[in-house]
């Protein structure tokens, strides 16, 4: 193996470890992220996601949702609100809006989920 491929080895390795680290404590019934900006939906698996905000965290903020990827028709869980936005009606597909996102909402993707404290613990 040359000292390239055993680099790209390690950095696949160090991703799929974040990737795991973050996907932990996530809620594991959300199968897919449904991404809407100008009427245009694109849909990404949580790994998919998780490397898009990744990315775009890197780049302060900027991200691309190339239009070769959107889908094609708007899926029937997914609604327009009367706030302009969009949002699932099924619990396992999370809808998001990030078209006026700051560099905070997309580390806030990051982020691990807020701690719930129970009451008696």
């Amino acid at each position: 193996m040359t000292s390239e491929e055993l680099t790209k080895l390690f950095a696949r390795v160090a991703a799929d470890a974040q990737f795991a680290s973050w996907n932990k404590d996530r809620i594991h019934d959300v199968r897919f992220i449904y991404a809407c900006e100008y009427g245009v939906i694109w849909k990404f698996t949580p790994r998919a996601w998780w490397q898009l905000v990744t990315t775009t965290l890197q780049n302060q903020g900027r991200h691309d949702f190339p239009l070769s990827k959107a889908l094609g028709s708007r899926p029937k869980h997914i609604s327009k609100g009367l706030d302009n936005k969009f949002h699932s009606s099924d619990s396992t597909m999370r809808c998001v809006n990030p078209l006026e996102w700051t560099i905070e909402n997309w580390a806030n993707e990051l982020a691990p989920p807020a701690t719930h404290i129970h009451e008696g613990a």
